[in-house]
Formats: structure tokens, C-alpha cells, sequence
């Protein structure tokens, strides 16, 4: 059985607004008090992967503490929309809602981060509506700081600037869009205002997707990383002596073995039983036609062995894997049995999904490499200089 899991981006947003004095939960990470605090987060670097290829970041391996500092962990799954929404909210997935790549709500498939449902058969897609139930069902510490005075800019890539998941789960911010990161600097630079308190939030999200489709390592994945830390060695020389620079990520990246790859389409056994499959290739939810079927998941054990780790939903509710507290709402969303990957192992889709099957890295589960995450940070009286 797993350990409770819980979100590191969750804890993190508490630390950061408890340094700007909005909050009186500090948790576990601890921050300095500051006026300004920015957080550069890097989608799909994970703590291994920084460590590994830290040649490639003059900047931030020059930081103090960078190379043995605090790590955080993802939180499960250790996926983009369920982490965000972690540290938008300042809850676990089990809380705010979104417990996966995609899942399933009022029974019927549905991804986030596009923001449809989807017929598991046809591949369909359905806009999500109004007068159904709230998809982020839980507080969003965002809002409430806001509410209480809090500034939150949130630097987005001009293309998911304006998307649902980013209207509904970054409640609060004001979203500013970017084309690259030239333009990054400079509307960061111009968006300083005249305000007590300010938290600036800029996502970095091309070396996820460079990792997807060429491997964590690969000649492209180095460039792109070797390209962001030196755009967040150009925002730390923007910042002054009362921010604190802060730098994350929502979860690591791995690969997989193809010895250990089931095929899902492939193979009518593993079929039978089941209404529809969901979320990443290397954290499943699945659904079955009858949940009292218990032979559905015999068989599953039986045809994937010792490289998956299988849950029911309730033994995934009674180890904490979604966080201490899931509501009742979400306990619906959650898969009846989970398959979650070892060192890897995946179940693709090469028929239905044929675009994620054709990826070289993945995450989602719960090793190491796709679950922690560098927690680095420094004060803005030392951010310029470090790396010069």
C-alpha cells in the first residue's frame, strides 16, 4: 500500500502568501517575509533532472542551497492540471477536484486542461457547461488573497492565457500573456505597480512539452532548458531587495520501457468490464460497466504483474492518495480500481491516443523522478548577483 501523498505546490502557495503576510499557514516550507514574491515555475523538472543536467543552468546551480536544498513533492498524480490546481488552491487533488490528466465526472470522461468531456469511443469532444456540478469543488487561496488585497499576476503563455482551465482554477490573478520570453521580461518589467503587497506567478511550459516528445536529456530538451535559466537569470536581475525569487516545479519526467507497456486497445481481455480508461499513460483510472465486477480487476493483476501498482478506490481513499481530505463530490471522479506505473511501465492507448503514445517522456505517478521537485529560492539583494 502507498503513503499519503501530499502536495508540495499546496504547501508552497501557503509559504508564499504567509510571506507576504496573507496567510497564517506557514506549513512546512518557511520563506522570508518579503513585498514582492516571484515564482517561476518549470513545468517538468523535476529534482533528478535539474541534478543531472544542472550544467546546462549556470544560474540557477549558482543560487545557494540549489544543489542540496529542500525538494517538494508533486502530490498525486504528478500531472500539469491536477499540480496547478494545487498551487492555485492550496489543496490537495482529493480536495480541489482535479484528480487527474482526465477523468471521469458525473460519468462521463472529461480532460481539464482542455476543458471538454470526451466519448470514450468515438473520441468526441463536448464543451463543459453551465448548471453542472463546480469542477473545482474546493477554496482557491488565490481568490481569497485577492479579496484581502493580494496583487497576483500570472504570466501565461498567450495561448492558455485565456482557456477555461485557466479562468477557472487561477481565480483571482490577473492573467498578463506572453509571446516569448523577450516579451516576458519586458511586461514583467512594466507591470510593477504601486501596491503594498504583490505575487508574481510565470509558468515556463516548453520544456514540458520538448520533453513529451523528445525525451528529458534529448539535444532539444537541453536547449529549452538551457533557454529558461536564462530568462529566470533575467527576471532575478528585475527584482529588488524586498523579493524574494522563488523557482518550482509541477512534476518530474521519465520514459518508458516498451517490455513493460500494455496496449490497452490491443488487448480484449483487459477490455472486458470496463466503460473507459482515463488519465496518464503512467496513472489510470478505470472505470468499470458494473463497479461490483470484481473479476475485472483480478484480471488487470493478473495481466500486468509486479510492474503496476493496483488500488481500489477505496484503498486509494483509505492511504491518503489524493490528499487527507476528498470530498464526497470527488470521490465519484476517482477510477474504481487505479493502475499506477512502476519504473517504466505505462498502459497507452495506440489506437484511441495515438499522439501520448507517441511520447518519448511521461509522468503521472509516484516515483521519485516524477515526484519531486527543486524548492529553490533567494532574496532579491542576492538574485542579481549570483551567476554574474
Amino acid at each position: 500500500m502507498t503513503q499519503s501523498t501530499r502536495s508540495g505546490l499546496a504547501s508552497l502557495t501557503n509559504a508564499v502568501l504567509h510571506s507576504l503576510g496573507f496567510s497564517d499557514r506557514a506549513g512546512d516550507v518557511v520563506l522570508p517575509s518579503c513585498k514582492h514574491a516571484v515564482l517561476c515555475l518549470v513545468d517538468g523538472l523535476g529534482a533528478h533532472l535539474l541534478s543531472n543536467f544542472s550544467e546546462k543552468t549556470p544560474y540557477l546551480k549558482s543560487i545557494p542551497g540549489s544543489g542540496g536544498g529542500q525538494l517538494l513533492r508533486s502530490g498525486f498524480p504528478s500531472t500539469t492540471a491536477a499540480s496547478l490546481a494545487s498551487l492555485a488552491t492550496a489543496e490537495d487533488s482529493g480536495a480541489h477536484g482535479i484528480v487527474g490528466a482526465s477523468f471521469s465526472i458525473e460519468n462521463r470522461p472529461f480532460n481539464p486542461l482542455a476543458w471538454q468531456f470526451f466519448d470514450p469511443e468515438t473520441g468526441r469532444q463536448e464543451q463543459a457547461f453551465t448548471g453542472m456540478e463546480p469542477i473545482v469543488s474546493s477554496r482557491s487561496a488565490w481568490l481569497e488573497a485577492a479579496k484581502n488585497g493580494l496583487l497576483i499576476n500570472a504570466y501565461l503563455p498567450a495561448a492558455i492565457s485565456g482557456s477555461s482551465y485557466t479562468k477557472e482554477v487561477f481565480k483571482g490573478a490577473n492573467v498578463i500573456p506572453v509571446s516569448n520570453t523577450n516579451d516576458l521580461i519586458e511586461r514583467f518589467r512594466a507591470s510593477f505597480e504601486r501596491v503594498d503587497r504583490t505575487f508574481s506567478y510565470i509558468y515556463f511550459g516548453d520544456l514540458d512539452f520538448c520533453g513529451h516528445l523528445y525525451g528529458p536529456g534529448s539535444q532539444q530538451w537541453l536547449k529549452v532548458l538551457s533557454d529558461i535559466d536564462q530568462g529566470i537569470k533575467e527576471i532575478a536581475e528585475c527584482i529588488d531587495e524586498n523579493t524574494v525569487l522563488i523557482v518550482t516545479a509541477d512534476h518530474g519526467m521519465t520514459t518508458l520501457d516498451q517490455a513493460r507497456t500494455i496496449d490497452f486497445d490491443l488487448i480484449p481481455e483487459l477490455q472486458l468490464g470496463v466503460s473507459s480508461l482515463c488519465g496518464d499513460i503512467r496513472a489510470r483510472h478505470i472505470y468499470l460497466r458494473d463497479p461490483d465486477d470484481a473479476s475485472v480487476l483480478e484480471r488487470w493483476r493478473e495481466m500486468l504483474g509486479a510492474d503496476f501498482l493496483l488500488l481500489t478506490r477505496k484503498e486509494a481513499l483509505e492511504s491518503g492518495l489524493f490528499g487527507e481530505n476528498t470530498s464526497d463530490v470527488v470521490v465519484k471522479r476517482i477510477g474504481d480500481f487505479l493502475a499506477i506505473a512502476h519504473e517504466g511501465a505505462g498502459v497507452i492507448r495506440s489506437l484511441r491516443e495515438p499522439f501520448q503514445t507517441s511520447w518519448v517522456g511521461h509522468h503521472g505517478a509516484l516515483t521519485d523522478e516524477e515526484q519531486l521537485v527543486p524548492f529553490i529560492f533567494t532574496t532579491g539583494a542576492e538574485a542579481g548577483r549570483v551567476g554574474n
